[in-house]
């Protein structure tokens, strides 16, 4: 499939990261439309036309819009080749795997804790409860299960690499994705392999590039 006309539209929050980074690490060219929650960008008529939630990102191929992140990431493995130092599961076993650290960081970090922290936390801690109001126990709560859900999935990051071995895969870039956002919330993360593991992720150069694409 070509490789011409890819659009990332959005930028400067942890979802729109997750497309800019596989781009990177597929080595695609594409344009970027920076523009932003909240600041009326996605409620023109243009944009809702593609995206009628009026929220970012959209990844856009020539015809084809996709609306989510995740959904965005995959689509970008199902059409474009393979790079050489990327995972890509062969088995059902390892697809399934890939799956669960898929959809363990969308529900139980980015959806229960991150989505929550975002609407409601203070504006000093980068929230929007004063768009959304102030929910001090759901904040509390959102906290102690992200610590919970980080203290499961520990035994299963490893010592060195990456999730599925030498190569990073689309279960890396969703889990890292929401553990770097959970930074800007001072939560802490006290497990040494998983803030070894992070620490390896920020010096791969697609990610580099990736932030600074994003959030630049």
């Amino acid at each position: 499939m070509s490789q011409n006309n890819l659009e990332i539209w959005g930028y400067k929050t942890y979802r729109p990261f997750r497309i800019y980074w596989i781009l990177k690490e597929y080595g695609l060219n594409y344009k970027s439309y920076k523009i932003g929650s909240r600041t009326g960008e996605t409620q023109t008529k243009k944009y809702l036309s593609m995206n009628a939630k009026g929220k970012i990102p959209i990844l856009k191929h020539n015809n084809n819009i996709i609306t989510e992140s995740a959904a965005a990431v995959n689509y970008i493995t199902y059409n474009f080749k393979k790079p050489k130092d990327f995972f890509i599961p062969i088995t059902p076993y390892d697809k399934a795997k890939v799956d669960e650290w898929i959809t363990f960081s969308l529900m139980e970090l980015d959806c229960l804790v991150i989505y929550t922290l975002r609407r409601h936390e203070k504006p000093e801690n980068l929230g929007l409860s004063n768009l959304y109001g102030e929910a001090p126990n759901a904040v509390k709560t959102s906290r102690e299960h992200f610590i919970r859900m980080i203290n499961a999935c520990e035994k299963n990051i490893p010592k060195s690499g990456w999730l599925f071995g030498k190569c990073p895969s689309v279960a890396d870039i969703i889990f890292v994705s929401c553990l770097i956002h959970c930074e800007n919330f001072n939560i802490k993360i006290s497990s040494k392999k998983v803030v070894n593991y992070i620490n390896r992720v920020k010096k791969r150069k697609q990610f580099i590039e990736a932030y600074k694409d994003c959030f630049n």
